[in-house]
């Protein structure tokens, strides 16, 4: 079925599976069976409506509302919100019910339960299991001596990166799992000891590698598997490979951004496969592994019959969620929803809970309906506790409510979330203007990085010309202008590892990885080899030799 977008205007498909999907999802209270309406939004305007809810690596300083401590926050002092630390959060000496409320039918849902997420205690940051002096971290858990980590889990020693998992002594890496003393990686796996690559596994002792697979003492190399002392694809002997490699000269930052620059031409001259996937049966989307029937899916593994879900993992049945998994099942319109979740509709943040609906920040709960910060609750609306009765016959009719109103079966507006769209990672991925933001009902915040002062440092080129007072210097962002520092065990590892002190601020860094990754968007268009047609997250008009699965792999080296 062919749908328009009611804000861009873009034609988009709903598929006969997807209706069934949403069918089959529609809740009964009270004996009757409430249908989920058909998305009227286009898939990249749900997203961004997910997007705005994450902010990751968007951390900041603030006082605590419950202690008054500085606490480390996704939210800054003017969202319009209650942010206690994360361990404040968890305490039992704070009632979420004291919070709760009657529904009035004479107003609208969201108006209500905006005013209830503006009262109830949130946490400052989402992280779980033991933390050792890992403490400017979000999303995170198991995690020792990291710093700077957004969507990681079980690291130690890391630094400066997002979904980064399983990893010791690596920085500035994006999309990496099970590798140590990597630098400037992106979609890496079980790698060591390799820098400036991307979408390369089991690699060691190499640099700027793409789609490279067992390889070892290789540069500048695309799409090679199981080889040694190759250079820009060129078989050498040992001696020859090390010679090449010391002339580059790589401990200084301008050969390494001259070596970044050729290898970015270089690799336009071979094939990119379509997507980046295995062990796969029936999906389109990119960087999906052991995974059947998932359409539009983005950074998912071990799923099944998941539809326009990113970065979701061991799911099934789901459909436009964003976040975690491990597991989730039968869920639609979250962000951040898993843990052993079922069936949650329309909600944020939601770990170990089953039927619930309308709701932010929920643990351990189930049952319940436009409820915030609740934790081992059941049979709940506005925080307020019903029996199972109660709840059925109440939460029918708020959904009546909701339809007359036209809020049922939406997600929730811009203006609800406390985020400004700058302080997450909807812009990020899908930059918008303050006017455009604001457009949307979105707030806009503050940039909270300085200028840097006048008296910066110039940093030298060289690794070998710095020493570690350069961390005791506030320095000069080379493309924004803005402030950054150095910290001592982010020294360390330059000096340790003879790499040059990069002249971009963190954040940025990161921008730039991110932006090196294909869009979480399709288009369809044919096998540069054989003609066949494939949907692909490489754009027509982009410059890259884009091969099918069978014409790709007839190519490798």
């Amino acid at each position: 079925m062919q749908c328009n977008c009611i804000r861009t205007g873009e034609t988009f498909e709903v598929t006969d599976h997807e209706r069934k999907f949403l069918e089959t999802l529609s809740p009964v209270f009270d004996g009757k069976k409430f249908e989920i309406p058909l998305p009227d939004l286009c898939p990249q305007e749900r997203l961004m409506q997910r997007l705005i809810w994450r902010p990751e690596l968007h951390l900041c300083k603030r006082k605590s509302d419950k202690s008054g401590d500085t606490i480390l926050s996704f939210l800054p002092e003017e969202a319009p919100c209650v942010v206690y630390s994360s361990d404040e959060w968890w305490e039992d000496d704070w009632d979420p019910f004291a919070y709760g409320r009657d529904f009035d039918f004479e107003r609208p849902f969201y108006e209500q339960f905006k005013e209830l997420l503006q009262v109830t205690p949130l946490p400052s940051v989402s992280v779980g299991g033991e933390m050792i002096n890992s403490d400017y971290l979000n999303s995170a858990s198991w995690c020792k001596n990291c710093y700077l980590l957004a969507g990681a889990n079980h690291n130690e020693d890391c630094l400066y990166g997002n979904y980064v998992n399983n990893c010791t002594d690596c920085m500035d890496c994006n999309f990496i799992d099970h590798c140590e003393l990597c630098y400037e990686c992106i979609d890496c796996v079980h790698c060591y000891n390799v820098r400036y690559s991307q979408q390369s596994s089991n690699c060691k002792d190499s640099q700027f590698l793409f789609a490279c697979r067992g390889c070892q003492d290789c540069f500048g190399c695309v799409n090679i598997v199981n080889k040694q002392y190759m250079f820009l694809n060129e078989q050498l002997t040992k001696d020859e490979y090390m010679k090449r490699l010391e002339g580059l000269q790589l401990h200084k930052r301008s050969r390494v951004q001259e070596a970044r620059e050729f290898f970015n031409a270089h690799r336009l001259k071979y094939p990119h496969k379509y997507m980046i996937g295995e062990m796969n049966e029936n999906v389109t989307g990119n960087a999906v592994i052991r995974s059947r029937d998932c359409q539009h899916c983005f950074d998912v593994s071990d799923s099944e019959d998941c539809h326009y879900c990113g970065w979701f993992h061991q799911s099934k049945t789901c459909m436009d969620c964003y976040a975690w998994g491990f597991s989730a099942e039968e869920c639609y319109r979250n962000m951040e929803v898993g843990g052993g979740s079922s069936r949650i509709l329309f909600s944020v943040l939601i770990y170990i809970c089953s039927n619930i609906l309308y709701s932010v920040h929920m643990r351990s709960s189930k049952h319940a309906f436009g409820c915030v910060s609740l934790k081992n609750a059941e049979y709940c609306v506005f925080n307020k506790q019903y029996t199972k009765e109660e709840y059925e016959r109440l939460v029918a009719r708020i959904i009546e409510h909701m339809q007359q109103t036209g809020e049922w079966g939406q997600f929730f507006p811009y203006d609800l979330c406390p985020m400004a769209y700058n302080q997450s990672i909807a812009h990020d991925l899908l930059p918008l203007s303050e006017s455009e933001a604001k457009d949307l009902g979105a707030r806009w915040g503050e940039d909270q990085i300085p200028e840097a002062p006048a008296d910066t440092p110039t940093l030298p080129d060289a690794i070998d010309d710095c020493s570690e007072d350069l961390c005791d210097h506030v320095l000069r962002c080379a493309e924004t202008g803005k402030a950054y520092k150095i910290i001592p065990q982010e020294f360390a590892f330059y000096t340790r590892n003879n790499i040059p002190v990069p002249d971009i601020a963190f954040y940025n860094r990161h921008l730039r990885r991110l932006h090196r990754r294909n869009p979480r968007t399709l288009w369809q268009r044919t096998c540069d080899k054989c003609g066949i047609e494939i949907m692909t997250s490489y754009a027509p008009e982009r410059p890259e030799i884009v091969y099918c699965h069978d014409c790709y792999l007839a190519a490798l080296v």
